[in-house]
């Protein structure tokens, strides 16, 4: 987190503008404006006379002017201008000494012209009153009047009553010398009451919008009993304020509140207000609430409330009662997160009332995917918010231990998540470094917590480097199931980022068909000594018209604006059911792979080659693979082009047929393209995650080392063993959810089992089809130098009786060892003597056998067995057929062995 302090900020904003030495104190920030400035009022000497300003200060600019100096010190906690920073109107609060009769503080809103030639002198909008007053100005340029009239608007909040709407004209007056000034004459028309009794208020200036809660009858019930029923529920609605239209209300939703004073005309539960100018509220301290709306359509609704649980039943109670406080209390937030239709509930049980009611947790958007509730001395809670799906995880950063916490609210105009501290000034840019994921990361927290930093980075933060180098410190770790879960999340996430960046707009409502993660969920979190429990319930969709105003029934109807995204969002249907699930490709591709022969297929019998219609790598991001294989399949087929088959297949049907369900009709061709980016997507993030867990194992080829077979040679065995290990996890976790693996991966890990397993453990992971006795790893293990051992031997003969018949052959043509020699002989022998066609001579020069002296071929008179073959061979077989070379070699490698 940064930090700076607005008030040492204007001093010096003072001092470059005097050549004295200021003497500003005691400064306080009162107000908010729509263009990002700030109102503030400060203490400062004049002529020896202690006086108090107030002023407007922009960072954009960095300008401060003074509005306004009164001689007296006033307890001013909130004030507003307009934007031409003529008007002025702030509101005094009175406390009450110990002498007085009064003894609650009263609330009292004036305003003054700061037109200059005038006599400025602050009159009184209304009559002081214990109930909480504030004033803010509307903003918003109006067309409607003349050139020569400003017709200035600004809002009077009083709890528990009204909202008020004045009017305060300016008149443009002709001086003598011809010039014109803007005149007040202090007199504006009757106010407009737009609210009538409401217990709390918002005003967010960047919306122009005004939230409140009010009480209202509920809706007539069949039942006779509901018809009865005098109570009232608490709603929430929005009033949005226009330059040149009338106000309207696009909201109103039922809340669900505790015990909440303010239905019936109640006083303050608490017996105290909370002055908050930044964000304006108006409510006491019974209800800490708080809403962001930002133009996209986003709408969340924070509740913040401390209960104690019961023992006897799952209902909760209010701390009403002291004997309750001595003991640990939860504090607990509610997110509502309306454009989702569902509310997140956060606790943290067992805090002790000293620190519970101390804190205060501050909201703000954060990189406008993710909602962050501040909680100070205890955590920063990052929630998944995003438009793109829906919510599915959350991240939990402790922080380091505390004293006090301050109480941020959002700052405008200071840069994004920009945050002050009211009691301090220190403006704060809340902001989560990837120093903090990485270190939550690596702590000793929840698997959950782990996969959400996994999915905040990919598909949030498009930062892969940090989510590799993370997948790398889980791998060095060790097989364990977080990593499994990890590698998994980090696959589907980076094929959904990837896919989903290279689609067109108009393609993306295909998108919400896919899945975006496998394990996210909302579960419980512990960091430091705190669990944080989290949990999220829908709300009821029964329709966006009984929440958001719809846009026929807006006073403009072909505008867009947040209301309207927002009620598009609400009428669109969830698509949490329809999203493609990986274990259905699993299960079909489950069932194909018995029918997978490498031998019968070719490239051409699938319908996307990875070769061919993936675009080609650039030279120079090549050595930056770091791959220890080449990625090469030297076979007639590969795995990987059936899983992507498999895949494309599974994609193009649940597309087409969520599209036909939806009424959307056919979209062959975005369904093609979605298809074939996402199976390329797929194949890029296996490749990714292959070179995180190869750099886990300190396994990347140097330069002048060689890749491939070569490199398993060159490297230890403990060292190939631990990545042997790691790369076993990596295939399980690409296999369980039926991704595609590298070109060359499938060799390299079979031949790397080979060195490292027991020759009865490699012979199960080949029996359940785990490694693949391709014909370049096979011709690698039958081609090593270890034939001296005749156990070696059996095994290599015992792994050419596991593959098929063609490739038996091709890998025994390969080797130059007499068992083979022998083998083919006899394979020969047997097709002539049996009248099958033989098969086509190889081509590889035979070993050469030495003579021992035996009597094995023709001399003299004497026949010998051979000679009785061959005549017997030549009357079944044709001389073009028969390979005399390899039934010699064989017969001479027969008596040679047998000697």
């Amino acid at each position: 987190m940064t930090q700076q302090n607005i008030a040492v900020k204007l001093c010096g904003v003072l001092q470059s503008n005097n050549e004295q030495e200021v003497t500003a104190r005691e400064w306080r920030l009162v107000g908010q404006e729509q263009d990002g400035s700030q109102i503030l009022t400060w203490h400062s000497t004049i002529e020896d006379k202690e006086v108090m300003n107030v002023g407007v200060y922009t960072n954009k600019t960095k300008t401060l002017t003074t509005l306004h100096t009164f001689e007296d010190k006033l307890n001013i906690i909130q004030a507003s201008v307009n934007s031409s920073h003529s008007l002025l109107v702030y509101v005094v609060k009175t406390i009450p000494k110990d002498e007085d009769e009064q003894t609650e503080a009263t609330y009292s809103p004036y305003l003054v012209s700061l037109l200059p030639d005038k006599v400025n002198l602050p009159e009184e909008v209304e009559q002081a009153s214990t109930k909480q007053i504030m004033l803010q100005f509307v903003y918003g340029k109006s067309n409607k009047y003349s050139p020569g009239i400003r017709n200035d608007r600004f809002l009077l909040f009083k709890h528990l009553e009204y909202i008020k709407i004045y009017r305060s004209p300016l008149f443009l007056n002709e001086c003598d010398d011809g010039s014109e000034k803007w005149g007040f004459d202090g007199i504006y028309p009757e106010p407009e009451t737009i609210v009538n009794v409401f217990s709390w208020a918002q005003w967010d200036c960047v919306n122009q919008v005004v939230f409140y809660i009010h009480y209202r009858s509920p809706c007539p019930g069949f039942a006779e009993e509901e018809a009865r029923s005098p109570e009232l529920t608490p709603t929430l609605s929005a009033l949005q304020l226009h330059a040149d239209l009338p106000h309207e209300t696009v909201l109103n939703i039922p809340l669900s509140l505790p015990h909440v004073a303010g239905a019936h005309g109640a006083v303050a539960a608490c017996g105290s207000y909370e002055d908050d100018p930044v964000p304006l509220r108006v409510h006491d301290c019974s209800l800490d609430l708080y809403i962001i709306c930002d133009q996209r359509g986003m709408l969340c609704v924070c509740h913040h409330y401390l209960y104690k649980p019961l023992d006897d039943s799952t209902s909760s109670l209010v701390l009403d009662d002291v004997d309750l406080k001595d003991s640990g209390v939860n504090f607990a937030y509610s997110v509502t997160l309306l454009h989702h239709g569902c509310v997140v509930h956060s606790v943290v049980p067992d805090l002790p009332w000293s620190l519970a009611k101390s804190l205060r947790p501050s909201y703000t958007l954060y990189n406008d995917n993710h909602l962050l509730v501040h909680i100070p001395m205890l955590f920063t809670h990052l929630i998944d918010i995003s438009l793109h799906h829906e919510p599915c995880c959350h991240i939990v950063v402790p922080m380091e231990p505390s004293e006090s916490g301050p109480s941020l609210a959002p700052l405008l105009g200071w840069g994004p998540h920009a945050m002050v501290d009211l009691n301090t000034l220190d403006v704060i840019t809340m902001a989560v470094t990837d120093k903090d994921l990485a270190s939550t990361f690596k702590s000793d927290t929840a698997d959950e917590n782990k996969l959400a930093i996994m999915h905040y980075l990919i598909q949030h933060e498009a930062n892969t480097d940090l989510a590799e180098e993370l997948l790398s410190w889980v791998c060095s770790l060790g097989p364990g199931s977080c990593s499994q879960l990890v590698m998994q999340e980090y696959l589907v996430s980076a094929t959904f980022a990837a896919t989903r960046r290279s689609l067109s707009a108009s393609a993306l409502s295909l998108l919400n068909a896919l899945p975006f993660t496998l394990h996210l969920k909302f579960a419980d979190v512990k960091v430091g000594g705190q669990r944080v429990c989290v949990s999220v319930c829908p709300l009821w969709r029964g329709g966006a018209a009984a929440v958001v105003l719809s846009p026929r029934q807006r006073v403009c109807q072909f505008s867009e604006d947040a209301w309207t995204r927002l009620w598009s969002a609400l009428s669109s249907p969830p698509t949490t059911a329809k999203r493609l699930r990986v274990e259905h490709v699993r299960e079909r591709l489950a069932l194909t792979m018995h029918c997978y022969q490498p031998e019968a297929l070719s490239r051409c019998s699938t319908p996307m080659s990875p070769t061919g219609s993936l675009p080609p790598r650039r030279p120079s991001l090549v050595s930056q693979d770091a791959l220890p294989f080449v990625e090469l399949d030297v076979c007639t087929t590969s795995k990987q082009e059936h899983v992507i088959a498999a895949n494309l297949r599974a994609v193009s049907v649940h597309l087409m047929s969520e599209s036909a369900s939806s009424g959307g009709g056919s979209l062959e061709s975005g369904v093609h393209a979605l298809a074939t980016r996402w199976s390329a997507a797929q194949l890029d993030a296996a490749r990714a995650l292959c070179r995180a867990v190869v750099r886990a194992a300190a396994a990347v080829p140097l330069p002048h080392q060689p890749r491939g077979f070569p490199f398993i040679d060159e490297l230890d065995p403990t060292h190939a063993l631990i990545l042997f290990k790691l790369l076993e996890q990596y295939y399980v976790a690409i296999d369980s959810i039926a991704f595609p693996l590298p070109q060359g991966f499938s060799s390299f890990f079979t031949y790397l089992g080979y060195r490292t397993l027991p020759f009865h453990a490699f012979v199960q992971y080949v029996h359940r089809n785990v490694f693949e006795l391709q014909i370049d790893v096979l011709k690698a293990i039958i081609a090593s130098k270890d034939d001296s051992n005749k156990r070696t031997v059996n095994n290599k003969l015992r792994l050419i009786q596991l593959v098929g018949e063609g490739r038996g052959r091709r890998a025994l043509a390969s080797w130059p060892h007499r068992a083979a020699l022998v083998l083919r002989a006899r394979d020969h022998a047997a097709a002539l003597l049996s009248g099958v066609t033989a098969p086509t001579r190889d081509h590889v020069p035979h070993r050469p056998v030495k003579d021992t002296g035996i009597a094995a071929l023709p001399s003299g008179e004497r026949l010998s067995p051979l000679d009785t073959f061959l005549d017997l061979l030549t009357a079944k077989a044709s001389l073009n057929e028969l390979d005399f070379n390899l039934i010699i070699e064989a017969t001479l490698a027969s008596v040679q062995e047998s000697m």
